[in-house]
C-alpha cells in the first residue's frame, strides 16, 4: 500500500500544525495555556505552554508514521487494507486535517483571538462523520476501520451490507452533530454529538447481528 499522495498531504499538513507551535512557543506569554474545554465551551484544562506547543504535534506525528508507515506493514493479508487504502488515506488526511485546525483554535485562544474552539471542533467532527459515512459503502472488510463487529468480520456479505447500512446513518449523524454545533445552546452541543454517535454505532452493531442471522 503506498499512499503516496496522502503522506505528502498530511505531512504538509503537519507543517502548518507546527508552524502554528512554533510561532506560540515564541509569542505566547510563559502562562498556563487552555488545551481542553468544557461542554459549556470555557476552558477546564490546561497545560504549561512549552509543553502545550510540543505534546499535541508530536502525538499527531506520531499517529500519522503509525498510521501511513507502520500499520499497513504490520498487518497480515486477511486483514490488508490493500482494497480500501483510497478510502484508508482520505480519513487518516481528514482526521490529521481536523487536528490541525483544533491545534489551531488552541494556539488562537491563547493568543486572545479567542474563537469559540467547541464550536470549530464539533463542526468539524461532524463533516468527519459526513465524509466517513459517503466513503463507508466503498470500504472492503479489514482489521483497522469499519463495523467491525464479530459478525461483519465473519463474513464479507455482512460487512458489505452493514456498511451499506451505516454509510447514511453515519452521514445523517454527521448533519445532526454539525446543526448542533452551530444551532443548539452551548449546553446542548456535546449530548446531540453523543446522541448521534452512539445511536448510530448501536443501530449499525444491531444491524450486522440482523443481517448475519438472514444470511445463515
Amino acid at each position: 500500500m503506498q499512499l503516496r499522495s496522502e503522506k505528502i498531504l498530511c505531512l504538509i499538513l503537519f507543517a502548518v500544525m507546527a508552524g502554528f507551535a512554533v510561532w506560540g512557543r515564541f509569542n505566547l506569554p510563559d502562562v498556563p495555556v487552555a488545551v481542553h474545554f468544557g461542554p459549556d465551551g470555557q476552558p477546564n484544562g490546561y497545560q504549561p505552554r512549552d509543553m502545550a506547543m510540543v505534546l499535541m504535534p508530536a502525538i499527531t506525528f506520531a499517529t500519522l508514521i503509525s498510521c501511513l508507515w507502520i500499520l499497513p506493514r504490520l498487518l497480515p493479508k486477511s486483514a490488508s487494507l490493500e482494497r480500501s487504502q483510497t478510502v484508508y488515506g482520505i480519513i487518516v488526511l481528514a482526521v490529521t486535517a481536523l487536528l490541525v485546525v483544533c491545534f489551531a483554535g488552541i494556539v488562537m485562544t491563547a493568543a486572545g483571538n479567542a474563537p469559540d474552539t467547541l464550536k470549530i471542533v464539533l463542526v468539524g467532527t461532524g463533516l468527519l462523520f459526513i465524509l466517513i459515512g459517503n466513503y463507508m459503502p466503498k470500504m472492503r472488510r479489514n482489521w483497522v476501520m469499519g463495523i467491525r463487529t464479530p459478525w461483519t468480520l465473519a463474513d464479507e456479505r455482512v460487512w458489505d451490507k452493514t456498511h451499506r447500512f451505516a454509510g447514511p446513518l453515519f452521514m445523517l449523524s454527521g448533519l445532526v452533530t454539525t446543526g448542533g454545533a452551530l444551532l443548539a445552546p452551548v449546553d446542548w452541543r456535546v449530548a446531540i454529538l453523543m446522541f448521534a454517535t452512539l445511536s448510530v454505532c448501536c443501530a449499525s452493531y444491531i444491524y450486522s447481528w440482523a443481517a448475519a442471522r438472514r444470511l445463515r
